[in-house]
């Protein structure tokens, strides 16, 4: 008779996971409550598993590239070990491509504005510089400024 060894399955806490991704502990929890992420309970202790552990990839993925939740919980739902998770790729593509459009929509008019707002700005500067030339900053003074200003806000909405 041969007997089969299986070693226990490798886990990881919640601080462990949310070190590794640089998660919040509140982003794995409110995971968990939406129900796309499942682990086990060691008494008040999330127990995570490997396949916890790619879930929160494929959702951290997913959110970067803008997918909803909703997204995000039809492609987990499509994984198959069966079909080598084939039906779960299909629709991720179908989903990353119909992603691409929106995000290439989006580009074409945020660099349409940009093109809008520097064509505004060299008009106001050559008035001013005609009318008003001490009220005229430097553009390289004003854009240091304003980016501090942007990474500033940037770090603080990100609890840096």
């Amino acid at each position: 008779m041969v007997m089969e060894l299986r070693r226990p399955e490798r886990t990881f806490t919640i601080r462990q996971l949310c070190t590794e991704f640089k998660a919040t502990p509140r982003a794995l929890r409110f995971y968990e409550d939406k129900g796309l992420l499942t682990p086990a309970r060691d008494g008040m202790n999330r127990v995570y598993s490997y396949k916890d552990r790619a879930r929160l990839i494929l959702i951290l993925r997913g959110k970067r590239v803008g997918l909803s939740l909703q997204e995000i919980r039809e492609i987990l739902e499509l994984y198959d070990e069966g079909d080598e998770a084939a039906h779960q790729n299909a629709h991720s593509l179908k989903k990353f491509r119909e992603k691409i459009v929106v995000l290439e929509r989006q580009r074409e008019d945020i660099d349409g504005a940009i093109a809008e707002l520097h064509a505004a700005c060299e008009r106001l500067e050559k008035h001013l510089s005609e009318k008003r030339p001490d009220l005229l900053p430097k553009a390289a003074d004003y854009d240091q400024v304003m980016r501090a200003r942007i990474d500033g806000h940037a770090e603080m909405a990100m609890g840096k």
